[in-house]
């Protein structure tokens, strides 16, 4: 769970490119939304109200919800006006009855990879949506810095620190499917979902320099609180060092410390029938 709402929000240039991405591509649909949004994983409230907020009609309630207390009362202080709000949820937990069928929509940019047991996610929203609701979620099937965590859990060092390593790689990326764009569809037919769109796209962002990288690394890293102080600074060049062991990364020719880093994103535009409860 992240808790560093401050540091996050200036570093996320990656989840908010992204999910401004997946925003105007599917413009048109959320041109058309009615009654209320659930934004899942709003977090510092940024995207949600910089991308997603603009494109809504007029009379739209959005409610941004996150886990984390943290964000919360970052995105309530920074992000909210009088038709955005938010809310804690987990979205592995109990839905609170309050909340079951209350939504004609939701969405959710770069949050449903943090969720262990994916497939309770999309239960959760399918009883979070009315009959006829749409969802539009975009979440990352595989990136490198996941796999580094479990590399560094196997190091004596940081071994006691990151003992439930495996609890934070996404879930696509811990399971092994011939193709993982028919796997995630079938776990939404089972569920109930009618799916309108499901794909797989391999995304690179650009970083001007390594300490960029470092800075988004360290606003997402859920093991940094549990270390002494004097560990943190070398845990951090560890965890850049062994990204630049793989082969994910492409440097830029003839422009200094410039490189590009390759992920992986699934995008999927779901709708729970009319006939479901």
């Amino acid at each position: 769970m992240m808790e560093m709402a401050q540091e996050y929000a200036k570093a996320n240039v990656l989840s908010r490119r992204d999910g401004q991405d997946i925003i105007e591509e599917f413009s048109f649909e959320l041109s058309k939304v009615q009654g209320k949004c659930l934004d899942i994983g709003s977090g510092p409230g940024d995207v949600t109200k910089d991308f997603l907020f603009p494109l809504l009609p007029h009379d739209v309630e959005v409610v941004g919800s996150d886990i984390s207390q943290s964000m919360v009362n970052y995105a309530r202080k920074n992000n909210s006006n009088e038709r955005l709000s938010y809310i804690i949820l987990d979205i592995e937990g109990r839905m609170p009855s309050e909340q079951i069928g209350q939504y004609d929509y939701v969405t959710s940019f770069y949050c449903l990879h943090f969720a262990y047991d994916l497939s309770h996610a999309f239960k959760n929203i399918f009883k979070l949506l009315r009959p006829n609701g749409k969802a539009l979620v975009t979440f990352l099937e595989y990136h490198i810095v996941y796999e580094v965590y479990i590399r560094l859990s196997q190091n004596p060092r940081y071994e006691f620190y990151l003992q439930d390593a495996h609890r934070y790689v996404p879930y696509f990326q811990r399971k092994v499917y011939k193709n993982i764009e028919t796997s995630l569809r079938k776990m939404l037919e089972d569920i109930g979902f009618e799916i309108l769109h499901c794909s797989k796209r391999e995304k690179c962002y650009q970083y001007n320099n390594q300490q960029i990288l470092k800075n988004q690394m360290l606003s997402i890293n859920p093991f940094i609180s549990r270390m002494p102080d004097d560990m943190k600074d070398e845990f951090m060049g560890d965890l850049i060092k062994e990204i630049f062991k793989q082969d994910v990364w492409i440097p830029f020719e003839n422009k200094n410390n410039e490189f590009l880093l390759k992920h992986y994103l699934l995008v999927a535009y779901i709708k729970k029938p009319q006939s479901a409860n």
